[in-house]
């Protein structure tokens, strides 16, 4: 009975296949309208997208306000140590220094081999990472970040808080604004990985309540350097 319905069911799919309206190889989808331009500074819009998902944004005047403040940042958190890109990707210069001075270490967010459990229960304690962003996209407020040699990624996923420096220039209408900029598909093709972050990890699945952290850091902030504040 069993294989009477199964044959029964392909025969049924042979006979819709003949009939269905299939379109030729060389059809194309359109691409999307252009949305309309933005009528006030992308910086602006970007800010308020990210505080719509609940990233919160702190604007510095320079490099020094910048150092300044994450370094009072984490002394309030009680940070010995910060899970962290190799500091020349992170383009905050003096930043490793000053905070060694604190006597707050940064230590690598890359893994030496293949993961293992036990580098991972090494980190995990760690409160904080920090990271940098390859683009900020104003209209969704996230931030894109590539990950490669110098760049682990467990730096934006493993630790409860999550610090992204960010510079104004880098802010671009949307992605698919930043797609089509000079470099970035080559970029993304040498990447092993390519993120973009829309605010905490959160979820509504049980009983409809939002909850963040549920599957990554449960706070996001982007340290946006440079520029009138």
């Amino acid at each position: 009975m069993a294989a009477d319905a199964r044959a029964d069911i392909l025969n049924r799919i042979q006979q819709g296949l003949g009939r269905a309206y299939l379109p030729g190889l060389t059809a194309t989808t359109p691409p999307p309208p252009t949305p309309p331009p933005f009528a006030e500074p992308l910086v602006d819009v970007f800010t308020r997208a990210a505080a719509a998902v609940y990233t919160q944004v702190h604007r510095m005047r320079d490099d020094a306000a910048a150092r300044d403040w994450l370094i009072a940042e984490f002394k309030s958190r009680e940070c010995r140590q910060v899970l962290a890109w190799a500091t020349a990707k992170l383009h905050l210069p003096g930043l490793a220094e000053a905070l060694r001075r604190t006597g707050i270490e940064m230590i690598d967010s890359r893994l030496p081999g293949p993961r293992r459990l036990s580098d991972l229960e090494r980190l995990e304690p760690i409160p904080v990472g920090l990271t940098a962003a390859a683009a900020g996209l104003a209209r969704t407020g996230s931030v894109a970040l590539f990950a490669d040699r110098d760049q682990g990624r467990l730096a934006s996923l493993l630790p409860p808080v999550h610090y992204v420096l960010l510079r104004p220039e880098q802010i671009l209408p949307d992605i698919a604004a930043w797609l089509a900029a000079d470099g970035v598909g080559e970029r993304i093709a040498g990447s092993s990985n390519t993120m973009i972050i829309t605010g905490p990890s959160r979820t509504a699945d049980i009983a409809q309540t939002l909850t963040l952290g549920a599957h990554g850091p449960r706070e996001v902030h982007v340290v946006l350097v440079g520029g009138s504040i």
